[in-house]
């Protein structure tokens, strides 16, 4: 794939952007083309975005992964009509390939750990929520004390009788939080019910 400077197929940014995948230096890529090294990198990173792709994420796993099926019948083929021209390369390979499959499409990946995860986090911020709900109502309550001209007894009093029915009240009211859980769950966001 060649970039297009004005019409112009810059061949020149696709050939220093080769040399740079065989591992040359930019200064080096500078000094065999004979271009500033300001100069070169432009070209480069031109050449570069010119060859981003507007696919998705999922579009690009689905891509790769029906090129990697179309691989998988010849490995077996092969691996399966005898591998001793190859040493057993073609099973490696095979099992390689498939590796590689189930990397991609993320089948290793430990769910019931992740449920788990986001059921910590759920729990944590309905301790949290219910922490900040205790937290107002009390300060609250205080402050009307303080206004009606109350005196340290008298909040120390309301505290110690109050305290507990606010923080019950304070739970209940948090304890019936929802969290959604598996495939296609969003960010862990308590929905009250």
């Amino acid at each position: 794939m060649t970039v297009e400077t004005t019409g112009v197929p810059d061949q020149l940014a696709e050939a220093m952007v080769g040399m740079m995948v065989k591992g040359s230096t930019l200064a080096q890529i500078a000094a065999t083309v004979g271009l500033p090294i300001p100069v070169c990198h432009e070209r480069m990173s031109a050449h570069l975005d010119s060859m981003a792709t507007s696919m998705s994420v999922v579009q690009m796993r689905m891509l790769q992964l029906r090129r990697l099926e179309q691989i998988l019948p010849v490995l077996y083929e092969q691996a399966m009509s005898g591998d001793f021209a190859t040493q057993g390369k073609n099973i490696k390979n095979l099992i390689d390939l498939i590796r590689e499959i189930t990397e991609l499409m993320d089948l290793k990946k430990d769910r019931l750990r992740d449920e788990q995860v986001r059921l910590t986090q759920a729990q944590t911020q309905m301790v949290l929520a219910t922490v900040d709900t205790l937290r107002i109502e009390m300060l609250d309550k205080v402050r009307e004390m303080l206004n009606s001209g109350a005196t340290l007894a008298d909040i120390e009093s309301m505290w110690n009788g109050t305290f507990s029915e606010v923080a019950a009240t304070a739970v209940e009211k948090n304890s019936g939080a929802m969290i959604q859980v598996g495939q296609g769950a969003g960010p862990v966001e308590l929905t009250p019910i």
